[in-house]
């Protein structure tokens, strides 16, 4: 359904019918005008002539409205291409708008560059060759993409650094609005649309209508209306009802269909399921599979359907693991090595599989609160490939955290051990890992006798300080339980975006990695900087967050408590599928947390019994 307030209807003839009228020869100004007209006006005609690309319906609707308004939204399901369609504005509007800038961002770099890539591969089709005329001298650097087309440019920044907050653009691209900071939202990307692109020629205007009025020849009332020209594009997924992604769909669907608001900015959303997609672009195996868990689920109506949910409908709260998670200048940040004098946790769920189905290796690094004990995850890992690539990992960890205790998973963590203690990684940090016995199922005395008994083992100077954990039913009820409880209470944190927050990016990004050449970064191109390093950190903290958020509590039909993904995700093959591997290496840290803590704390006897002996007579 679309909707279109009467206050934003006017007048529009038929170009078409008109320009069809036009007979005999014309100036080539006029004949400029009307060809830009023209093609204006028949957006589907003029990207076929440039790209070859046929547009449906829906596409070149959107396009109109993009060039229409000054805030558009675009809340679309997986699959509905917005940011293919966005791809193809960005060249439009420099080609019909001369000297505009355009700056393309996102939560992450990778995110921004992927538009950018976009436009790239359909500029170098061999349909586009007349839109290829059209640009100009193209830069990659680390921290920027731009291409200049048309007296403007096209160009793709990261949020952090000071670069960005010099950037002056007529057009915000904003591509997976929902994972963007407010307050990087409000205080860095809106005051690009603030200031005029145009301010010099209207201070030149203004200065010649002062003139004007002062001599007489012109009335206040009668000075030049300025358009407001500055647009901003938010692309996103639906997310959750309580994120700012909601909010601001909601204040702009108000703005629109408020009849007394004033129009100075104009405003347009679109939200589109898989359901609206012409048949033709529908992959219906896809849908299926995405289905089967129901297409009420939760999961699936907010990824294909474009809907919003609340978030409280799954075991480990969204809602709540919002408020766990720090924001703007909150520390500890993400972080690529430890912070001087703390403490960590390290989990691991291992999985030493390469095939691109199977589960990924996973580790999560926790940073322990020195005054309440508590934890905050700041660095987590996961991926396939082989052991040696995680054995390396493991090493750039203890190089770079003060890891004080491991929990592993036991299932493939005595294999995985001694791969690391007869690797040469770990021969050259000088390290071998230990394991201490501990019955973490255990209650009450017996509990405590195997803490003293773990305390006694216990020694972080020849790192024996590795827990394995078998994963019986009692453990596994346990410990999901612990962590929702400590996500419901705020007991287990979640670290803030070293991206957004300049002065952790810069002290991030000053930083010298241990042994660089020996890291592995899960999905890490040789190319990789250590903008992306520190982007991908942020990211997969906000993923631990996602997996959590799709596990299901059930019951089996003996009484045991399963916690799993839904059926119609574990089903599938696909190398790109949803796993749980950080949720589980989240979870063992998390476990291990408190492990750690209830050895450190046990108390021990450590004298020695003596008794005087008696005669007795």
């Amino acid at each position: 359904m679309w909707s279109c307030p009467e206050k934003y209807f006017k007048e529009i003839g038929d170009v078409n019918a008109r320009l069809a009228k036009l007979e005999g020869f014309l100036e080539e100004k006029e004949a400029k005008v009307t060809l830009s007209e023209f093609l204006r006006n028949n957006l589907y005609f003029t990207t076929y002539l440039l790209t070859g690309i046929k547009l449906a319906p829906y596409q070149e609707i959107t396009l109109r409205a993009l060039f229409n308004r000054n805030f558009s939204m675009c809340v679309w399901g997986r699959g509905c291409g917005k940011s293919f369609i966005a791809s193809i504005y960005c060249f439009l509007q420099c080609i019909f708008e001369p000297n505009t800038k355009i700056l393309i961002a996102g939560p992450t770099f990778r995110t921004a560059r992927f538009i950018f890539n976009n436009i790239e591969k359909i500029v170098e089709t061999r349909e586009a060759v007349l839109l290829a005329q059209a640009f100009g001298a193209k830069v990659k650097r680390n921290d920027q993409y731009e291409w200049r087309i048309n007296g403007g440019t096209i160009t793709a920044i990261p949020l952090s650094g000071e670069k960005i907050r010099g950037f002056r653009a007529n057009v915000l691209v904003l591509d997976e609005f929902l994972l963007l900071p407010e307050d990087i939202i409000r205080n860095v990307l809106m005051p690009f649309l603030v200031a005029p692109q145009d301010m010099t020629r209207r201070m030149h205007v203004k200065e010649i209508e002062d003139e004007l009025i002062s001599e007489g020849a012109m009335e206040e009332k009668d000075r030049t209306k300025f358009e407001n020209t500055a647009k901003m594009i938010a692309l996103s997924s639906a997310s959750y009802t309580f994120e700012n992604l909601y909010k601001t769909y909601q204040e702009w669907i108000h703005k629109i269909q408020d009849k007394e608001g004033s129009i100075d900015a104009k405003y347009f959303v679109s939200q589109l399921g898989y359901e609206a997609l012409p048949k033709e672009m529908i992959d219906k195996t896809i849908i299926d599979e995405a289905s089967e868990g129901g297409s009420s689920h939760f999961s699936f109506q907010r990824e294909y359907c474009a809907q919003f949910t609340d978030g409280s409908d799954s075991y480990f709260s969204a809602k709540k693991m919002d408020a766990c998670t720090l924001k703007g200048d909150e520390e500890p940040s993400t972080l690529l090595i430890g912070r001087s004098g703390k403490r960590y946790v390290l989990g691991i769920d291992p999985n030493m599989s390469d095939s691109p189905s199977a589960d990924y290796f996973a580790m999560a690094v926790m940073e322990i609160d020195d005054d309440t004990g508590l934890g905050t995850l700041v660095h987590s890992y996961a991926g396939l490939g082989n052991l040696s690539n995680h054995v390396k990992y493991l090493a750039y960890l203890f190089q770079a955290f003060n890891i004080v205790f491991v929990c592993l998973d036991n299932a493939g963590s005595d294999t995985f051990l001694d791969s690391c203690n007869e690797s040469q990684h770990f021969k050259d940090i000088r390290t071998e890992l230990k394991t201490i016995p501990l019955n973490a199922d255990a209650e009450g005395l017996e509990y405590q006798k195997s803490l003293k008994l773990a305390k006694i083992k216990y020694n972080l100077e020849n790192n024996q300080i590795c827990f394995n954990q078998v994963f019986t039913t009692t453990f596994i009820r346990r410990a999901n339980e612990y962590l929702q409880a400590c996500i419901d209470y705020k007991k287990v944190l979640f670290a803030s975006r070293t991206a957004s927050n300049e002065t952790f990016f810069n002290r991030a990004s000053s930083l010298r990695l241990p042994s660089p050449k020996k890291i592995i970064f899960t999905g890490a191109r040789k190319d990789w900087t250590m903008l992306d390093l520190i982007e991908h950190q942020d990211d997969m903290i906000y993923q631990t967050k996602k997996q959590c958020s799709l596990v299901e509590h059930k019951a089996t039909a003996r009484g045991a408590q399963n916690f799993d993904l839904p059926q119609h995700l574990k089903r599938s093959t696909s190398p790109n599928k949803a796993r749980k591997d950080n949720y589980s290496a989240l979870m063992l840290a998390n476990w291990g947390l408190k492990l750690y803590n209830d050895v450190v704390n046990v108390k021990t006897n450590t004298n020695k019994d003596t008794f005087d002996p008696v005669m007795i007579f």
